[in-house]
């Protein structure tokens, strides 16, 4: 899957452990490596959805439109992405079994703790 990100400063926070331990605490830092490596080796979002651990579900309200991936139930810590089409824009489908599994495109938004 190709992964795209919505600022460096995120990009290098998933893709350099010291830094994103230095932004998380170590379990944070290294669920979200895990995470971003299972993106990297997914065909599409299926096989994360089919990932109960990740729990891949849509947001909704001011949020619509995007996803979140859980980095741990218990961390409270998740990823939030918005999948795209081959085109790198935002899907007009609604099916959400149709987008996971089309999407082969993701843009990370950001790691934000669920409970702050």
């Amino acid at each position: 899957m190709e992964i795209l990100y919505d600022n460096k400063k995120l990009e290098k926070s998933c893709k350099d452990i010291k830094n994103a331990k230095r932004l998380y605490n170590l379990q944070v830092a290294e669920k979200l490596h895990s995470v971003i490596n299972y993106l990297e080796n997914s065909v599409t979002l299926i096989d994360v959805r089919n990932m109960p651990s990740y729990h891949l579900h849509s947001l909704e309200g001011n949020r619509k439109g995007t996803w979140a991936i859980d980095l741990g139930r218990r961390l409270g810590y998740r990823l939030i992405i918005k999948p795209l089409d081959e085109n790198k824009k935002e899907w007009t489908i609604k099916d959400e079994n149709q987008i996971c599994k089309s999407t082969n495109i993701i843009l990370v938004l950001e790691v934000t703790n669920h409970y702050e």
